[in-house]
């Protein structure tokens, strides 16, 4: 008799054990799927962070490159504008100068993306036939950096095509655009990394 119960509470604990390894490993699964499914939605929003929508961007094809006020429309639905704030746009001479204003404090530094920096400009170019050049300029106090235009002709080379045909209809802009902005790479052997000392003129 004796020997019957034992086995009955031993069946009954194992069988309370095998319960809560089943339910553990149902929360670490859950767990895993949500931390799975956190980082596919960090992963999107970066995706969706570095795109343009192409067809809002089309609506401003040909405006006039004296209306300031919707040049810097269009500035702003471009990239670096997502990550600096534009301070100035002017045109001279059919040079477009975008200004964009950095806000380093002491011991930050800001890495250039001049692959984003020359996809705006492809945009740009794309959508003003009568655009020439662009500068693009981070300004902090006194601090500049840039002031180099990029001329058509040099954004066609690095993109490798002719880029005002990209953007001659809606349709080619649409279908065509999007992929040459993904297959774009432009890294200048100039100096990417701009420090709050350098700003500052502190490391001279």
């Amino acid at each position: 008799m004796v020997v019957l119960i034992t086995l009955l509470f031993m069946v009954s604990f194992m069988s309370v054990i095998t319960s809560c390894s089943k339910l553990e490993q149902e929360a670490q699964n859950v767990s895993g799927e949500n931390i799975n499914h956190s980082v596919d939605i960090e992963k999107e929003e970066v995706k969706e962070s570095n795109e343009y929508n192409y067809d809002l961007l089309y609506s401003y094809k040909n405006i006039s490159l004296g209306d300031t006020d919707k040049i810097k429309e269009l500035v702003n639905q471009l990239q670096y504008a997502k990550e600096l704030s534009l301070d100035e746009v002017n045109i001279d001479d059919i040079i477009l100068r975008i200004n964009y204003q950095m806000s380093l404090t002491p011991g930050e530094e800001y890495k250039v993306n001049h692959t984003k920096m020359m996809a705006d400009m492809v945009i740009l170019f794309a959508l003003l036939d009568d655009l020439n050049a662009i500068e693009y300029n981070l300004v902090q106090a006194d601090y500049g950096y840039g002031g180099v235009p990029k001329t058509r002709k040099e954004a066609e080379e690095i993109l490798g095509t002719d880029i005002g045909a990209l953007g001659k209809t809606k349709e080619t802009f649409l279908s065509e655009i999007p992929q040459k902005i993904t297959e774009l790479e432009w890294n200048p052997e100039v100096m990417s990394i701009i420090t709050y000392d350098h700003i500052m003129g502190f490391d001279e």
